[in-house]
């Protein structure tokens, strides 16, 4: 089972120093930003996207790339599709959560584990614009003229084991993540960009099936 838990967040998650980032200033309005966003997420039923994943490993010259195809459905249904260079699957419904490679799935009560609990919310609620609300982090804003960066912090010791921090990045237009930086304690991080994302597609159950 710690090694199910190991593969998850190695696919999932990487970290950075926390800091106001450059080219960007704390968002003055936090509560109107707030209500903005969840307006905007609320109007959003499902979402389907492109992504390119992107490894900086502290022992590897070279970084590790990969793509895939992302799905969201509300209230709790998330399937992390990669289609290269390897085949792997997650998919997260409800209180389940599925990995997949070509060779054997695991399934796992995601109940049993508050740590597994907390990584199936930071995926949840980056799509649905609950990320302010998450208990296991601290939230700071930021912002520029085209996108916000939420960056966070940990607060909780099965959080702070994981990670330092968590970027995300959200195009201003529309609240769409654009990109997710995530990085470990040990300073490895990765970068998961969204592309060609499209909402309120009808979206197969079967999509979303954890067997």
């Amino acid at each position: 089972m710690h090694k199910v838990f190991s593969t998850v967040l190695f696919i999932l998650f990487a970290v950075v120093v926390y800091a106001q980032p450059k080219g960007y200033q704390a968002v003055k309005n936090v509560s109107s930003f707030q209500s903005s966003l969840s307006q905007a997420n609320n109007a959003k039923q499902t979402i389907a996207s492109d992504f390119a994943q992107v490894k900086h490993l502290s022992l590897l010259a070279d970084k590790i790339k990969s793509k895939g195809k992302f799905y969201f459905k509300k209230q709790d249904k998330v399937r992390i599709e990669y289609t290269s260079p390897y085949s792997y699957l997650l998919v997260m419904n409800g209180g389940q959560l599925m990995v997949k490679d070509e060779q054997k799935s695991n399934k796992i009560n995601t109940r049993n584990s508050k740590t597994m609990q907390s990584v199936n919310r930071i995926m949840i609620d980056c799509m649905s614009g609950t990320v302010l609300q998450n208990p296991d982090f601290k939230v700071a804003s930021f912002e520029n003229g085209q996108s916000y960066l939420l960056s966070l912090e940990p607060v909780t010791d099965a959080m702070k084991k994981m990670f330092k921090q968590i970027d995300v990045y959200m195009d201003k237009k529309n609240f769409d993540v654009s990109r997710l930086t995530m990085t470990e304690n040990g300073g490895d991080y990765t970068d998961m960009d969204f592309s060609n994302t499209q909402h309120n597609i009808a979206l197969n159950e079967s999509l979303f099936k954890v067997k």
